[in-house]
């Protein structure tokens, strides 16, 4: 529904009355300081990983359910406990700091000495013993320091952004303001990775690096600046979040404690049942559907995210050059979802729902095909890579990966969420509330850990990951031809039933 207060560009722009103008601008301050923050240590995370002694994109699926899966449930077990304890106020202090001083602990005083902390000899010992397919899970035990990096990393998306910063966005804003100005806050979160990762570039090539020092020192001196650079950014959003508290936030909006507990168990009066919701899924063609297109998304991105790593391990040895190319995907992440959040209801407008549902899977296979061929057909294609481009397969094949995975998370950040949640909003208030209940809730889990959990019965059968390729290729051509039937299938039905809708609200 339009809100008339505005104009056409006012509308579209900038949605904001006078009135919120200070919250809107400090909390879309916030939201871009925290997503600085994890553009910059996404990027350091799977550095760490992929440059580590005996390590490679093989330990990725292992550390994906071994390690993350159980690290989100103690995460927000342990929220839960804070939360119940402390004010709201107080537990962002309390984590958000913690997690600023453990990344300072890891880059002073474990990264230098993790040759000594990690467990080589053991890990030796275990790769003589076992089958070459046991390399990953080896050296995610082994290199424990840097999987324990990796994974508190992943947690600042699950803790810090989703249940922090969104919890608190959700507990002070009105439905009313948050239709109009929660696609602001996500512009504000797709254009974060460009400023993280121009800085981080920056920060490699240009700041405070000694050239007489040997590539180790280099890196460590790196790590400890990028480190610096996120512990200020996350000192700016607590004090941010302090402002917002003292400044903007009336007595009104602040929940006390008493009315958080009291909410915690309205709440769980009130919580649906998981297997209702995935029954009453199963019922609708409409919900299952929108669950595939959901699975669709989070298989293919995990099975070509860990084939395109294996390619940068090949691809780049020194540490600093491989961080330097994932900041500049990262900056291209930022550029392209920033481009489709601005187009997104143009484009639903002039083309329809299912143009821009397709937008997703359809640049994913096409530039799948690219990546494949090169990591396939190297040896063939080496002379029109050499005439063409000047460059080797090998290289070809880090380029497309690196295309493919910025425009499919782009087109998460953009127009796939936006057009999922349009899709909801075509049914009945109950399937919305059990669709989204399953969807929402296992798509993303069932989906990652299912692709992990598959890539590694297939690295511990064949051995390694490039062994893995022609059967990863094969299940990714399977999924993008049932992602793109159920787009049409979703279609069909939302076109008449947003069309029931229109006439009801007309009448």
């Amino acid at each position: 529904m339009k809100d008339k207060s505005f104009g056409f560009w006012r509308l579209i722009a900038w949605p904001v009355h006078r009135s919120e103008t200070k919250k809107v601008v400090s909390m879309l301050l916030l939201m871009s300081l925290l997503c600085i923050c994890y553009s910059i240590l996404r990027n350091i995370k799977d550095v760490i990983i992929l440059t580590g002694k005996s390590s490679g994109a093989e330990v990725i699926p292992f550390i994906k359910v071994w390690g993350i899966l159980p690290g989100a449930i103690a995460a927000t077990w342990f929220y839960t406990k804070l939360r119940s304890r402390f004010s709201r106020e107080k537990v962002f202090y309390l984590i958000v700091g913690s997690f600023i001083t453990y990344f300072l602990l890891f880059a002073f005083v474990i990264f230098p000495y993790s040759d000594a902390l990690n467990f080589q000899q053991f890990g030796q010992m275990l790769r003589e013993h076992l089958p070459s397919g046991f390399n990953g899970l080896i050296a995610m035990i082994c290199n424990w320091t840097h999987t324990s990096f990796y994974i508190i990393s992943e947690m600042w998306a699950v803790i810090v952004l989703t249940v922090l910063f969104w919890g608190f966005a959700n507990d002070t804003t009105p439905l009313s303001e948050a239709r109009r100005t929660y696609g602001l806050l996500n512009l504000g979160s797709n254009a974060a990775p460009i400023v993280g990762g121009m800085l981080a570039n920056l920060f490699v090539h240009h700041l405070l690096v000694s050239p007489k020092a040997v590539t180790h020192e280099q890196w460590h001196m790196t790590l400890i600046q990028l480190t610096l650079l996120i512990s200020f950014f996350g000192l700016c959003a607590i004090g941010t979040f302090y402002w917002i508290n003292r400044k903007v936030m009336s007595s009104e909006t602040t929940t006390d404690q008493d009315a958080y507990n009291q909410s915690v168990k309205n709440s769980a009066k009130k919580r649906l049942s998981l297997r209702d919701c995935i029954r009453y899924i199963s019922k609708s063609k409409y919900l299952t559907c929108l669950a595939l297109i959901v699975l669709g998304y989070n298989i293919a991105i995990n099975f070509t995210d860990i084939l395109w790593k294996e390619q940068l391990k090949k691809c780049f040895s020194d540490p600093k050059d491989m961080l330097a190319h994932m900041n500049h995907v990262t900056i291209a992440i930022g550029c392209f979802a920033t481009l489709g959040g601005l187009f997104f209801s143009v484009m639903v407008r002039r083309f329809g729902w299912a143009f821009v549902a397709l937008l997703t899977p359809s640049l994913m296979f096409i530039l799948g095909i690219g990546f494949f061929s090169f990591l396939f057909f190297g040896n063939l294609l080496s002379g029109l890579a050499a005439t063409l481009f000047g460059t080797t397969p090998l290289l070809m094949t880090v380029y497309w990966g690196s295309m493919q995975n910025a425009l499919s998370k782009a087109g998460k950040y953009s127009v796939f969420d936006a057009s999922k949640e349009l899709a909801f909003l075509a049914v009945s208030p109950e399937a919305r509330l059990r669709g989204k209940a399953a969807i929402d809730g296992l798509g993303s889990g069932v989906g990652k850990s299912g692709a992990s959990l598959s890539f590694q019965a297939l690295i511990l059968s064949l051995g390694s990951i490039t062994l893995c390729a022609p059967y990863i290729a094969t299940i990714l051509t399977v999924i993008f031809f049932a992602w793109i039937y159920s787009v049409v299938g979703v279609s069909k039905e939302f076109n008449v039933k947003s069309k029931e809708i229109e006439a009801g609200e007309l009448a």
